[in-house]
């Protein structure tokens, strides 16, 4: 607030604690007592908080699993160099701080690459939604990093086998967990993401169809009994919302469990936690780890590597690849290869042919 001139000490003092007081008055009546907005300072800090308040910001239209990963990589970011100031920062700066959020967490642990790969994309867009609001320090930023390029985390090389995938049922099904038996079979034998199979735990929303409500949360996903007529599941990918239809009865690890489950029960989702409710994504990892460890299958095999599991399966049966496409829901046929782990069928294959072809003095005969 600018104060007038030629006033004394005395008349400055009073004129600060007035205008102090009306802002804290406004404070306290905002917009019906709502939290204002962080005021920007030029930190980084500043700038993380604003665009997670801010009602116009991309923060407030991705769905909750991302925004959870939005929260963990600005986490990162406001610990580490918060207190940094915008104009101040270089690219030198931020390729240092890349190769600090990817540093062992401690000594003799592995790097963290998608650490570091999720903070740095998640600063770009911090500094595009500051451009946005018309700091075009942050603009300038943006764009001198425009075209430099981030090492990104190498693909996973695991899969779950189809040997692997019969331990863990077999295993949930003696400790009475029948529930994560049909997770698993499921993931396995469909090819489809865990989001899939145990929906998504949301805010409430009385509007969603085929959803469960508890408390002021609201499960939605189309893994349910009243979605299987005539064994017929119909769904929309999480991802991709591609339309697709499974015959459950052509799955002879995933039928018979869902056979065996009491008509009594059959009811709200198929995959089900505690209380009698839908499983929650953090309960099903941490009971995936039990059963998986139980059943002698190492820690490196996520729940998640079962999708590449069915696939793998599937092309090391010979099953055409524009086929394993449309059951994995691929719009780009592009992206299949990369859940196909490995081709020894194929390399030994191709082996024996070119050594049949050969003339017999190549042969070493």
């Amino acid at each position: 607030m600018r104060l007038a001139e030629g006033l004394s000490e005395e008349q400055i003092a009073a004129a600060c604690r007035d205008h102090t007081e009306r802002l804290r008055e406004w404070i306290a009546t905002f917009a019906g007592n709502e939290r204002p907005l962080t005021v920007y300072d030029g930190t980084i800090l500043s700038l993380s908080r604003l665009f997670q308040e801010h009602p116009d910001s991309s923060f407030h239209e991705v769905k909750a699993n991302t925004r959870k990963s939005y929260v963990d990589s600005l986490k990162v970011i406001e610990a580490t160099v918060g207190a940094r100031v915008v104009p101040g920062v270089t690219v030198l700066d931020i390729k240092r701080w890349f190769r600090n959020w990817g540093s062992p967490a401690e000594e003799g642990k592995p790097p963290r690459p998608k650490r570091a790969h999720d903070a740095v994309s998640m600063l770009r867009q911090l500094l595009r939604f500051g451009h946005a609001l018309g700091y075009d320090e942050c603009g300038a930023l943006a764009e001198r990093l425009k075209n430099l390029r981030f090492q990104r985390p190498g693909a996973r090389e695991e899969e779950m086998s189809l040997g692997q995938a019969v331990a863990f049922i077999a295993r949930a099904l003696e400790l009475g967990e029948r529930d994560m038996a049909i997770g698993v079979a499921a993931q396995f034998e469909l090819m489809l993401r865990q989001k899939d199979i145990i929906g998504e735990w949301g805010p409430a929303n009385l509007e969603a169809s085929g959803a469960v409500h508890h408390g002021d949360e609201t499960w939605t996903g189309a893994f349910r009994w009243d979605n299987l007529p005539g064994w017929r599941l119909r769904l929309r990918t999480s991802k991709t919302k591609a339309r697709t239809v499974f015959d459950l009865q052509s799955y002879p690890l995933l039928f018979p469990l869902l056979e065996s489950v009491p008509h009594d029960e059959r009811t709200g989702a198929i995959v089900k936690g505690e209380h009698g409710l839908p499983v929650r994504e953090r309960s099903y990892r941490k009971w995936f780890r039990q059963i998986a460890r139980a059943a002698g299958i190492p820690d490196s095999v996520w729940s998640m590597d079962s999708r590449a599991g069915g696939a793998t399966e599937a092309f090391e049966a010979g099953a055409d690849i524009r086929a394993i496409a449309a059951h994995l829901t691929h719009s780009n046929l592009a992206t299949t290869p990369r859940y196909i782990r490995k081709t020894e069928k194929q390399t030994a294959e191709v082996a024996r042919i070119r050594a049949s072809s050969r003339p017999t003095e190549a042969k070493g005969e």
